[in-house]
């Protein structure tokens, strides 16, 4: 059997304007209450469709997301486009990594029966006058309400500057962390092992070559060997030669050569 979770909010109304969300139990900082849904539109088609309420001309359920897309409360939304305005919020949007859904977070813990509410930082491109202000007008009655529902300069220089400081705290953090932290283990095994196998490439070219000059050597010395048999028999060859040219024929001999003449002659 599947168990329905229990929800986080109810719409009831609110003292600020009309309809109110409401924590319907204790809600954690950090909670995921609930997605902010509705037709996704175009710049374009969200203006064509403005006014969407003649009588509250300056009033829609759009939210802009960080991909240049709107997400239209008023069409198949659900609870969140009740969610009221406040300059002191308890809650806020976060987009998801592609910047096409936005969920509505606790910004604090939030006990049971608090209206949850949201900075709604309305960007507005043309000038912002007293007039422009007065249509955008907050009652929220925060100590630090800016009278207003749009995102005023100051507000967002203020909000840029935070955010950079925040972004130069995580590098300085990162920066020191990665100073303290020595080099692992597994990064040493690894430059080792990359030494181990230079030095072995190393020592096998070395042997190579060690072996080509053994080989040279040895056939240095064949050569020399056979250089040194040649030049021996060729001494051998000449001196006998020499030994034939000097030796004198022998009585016996010439007798022998002076019959075969003489049988010649008869």
């Amino acid at each position: 059997m599947v168990t329905q979770r229990q929800p986080w909010h109810v719409v009831k109304p609110s003292k600020l304007h009309g309809n109110g969300v409401f924590a319907l139990r204790d809600i954690p900082a950090g909670t995921r209450i609930l997605q902010y849904a509705g037709k996704r539109l175009t710049p374009e088609q969200a203006d064509a469709l403005f006014p969407v309420n003649p009588d509250e001309p300056f009033h829609t359920f759009f939210f802009a997301l960080s991909n240049g897309k709107i997400v239209d409360g008023g069409q198949g939304g659900n609870d969140s486009r009740w969610i009221n305005h406040s300059c002191a919020p308890n809650c806020e949007g976060h987009e998801n990594a592609d910047g096409s859904r936005v969920f509505i977070v606790a910004m604090r813990d939030i006990p049971a029966g608090e209206e949850l509410l949201y900075d709604y930082s309305l960007v507005i491109d043309d000038e912002i006058t007293e007039e422009l202000k007065q249509n955008y007008r907050c009652l929220c009655g925060a100590p630090q309400c800016r009278g207003t529902m749009i995102a005023l300069q100051s507000d967002r220089s203020q909000a840029v500057a935070d955010e950079l400081r925040e972004v130069a705290a995580e590098l300085d953090a990162e920066m020191e962390q990665a100073r303290k932290t020595p080099v692992s283990s597994k990064q040493k095994a690894a430059d080792l092992k990359a030494t181990a196998i230079k030095q072995a490439e190393k020592g096998e070219s070395d042997q190579d070559k060690d072996e080509d000059a053994d080989s040279d050597k040895e056939s240095s010395s064949e050569k020399g060997k056979k250089d040194k048999k040649s030049k021996k028999k060729k001494k051998e060859k000449a001196k006998n030669k020499d030994k034939n040219k000097d030796k004198k024929p022998s009585k016996k001999d010439k007798e022998g050569k002076k019959g075969k003449k003489d049988r010649k002659k008869e």
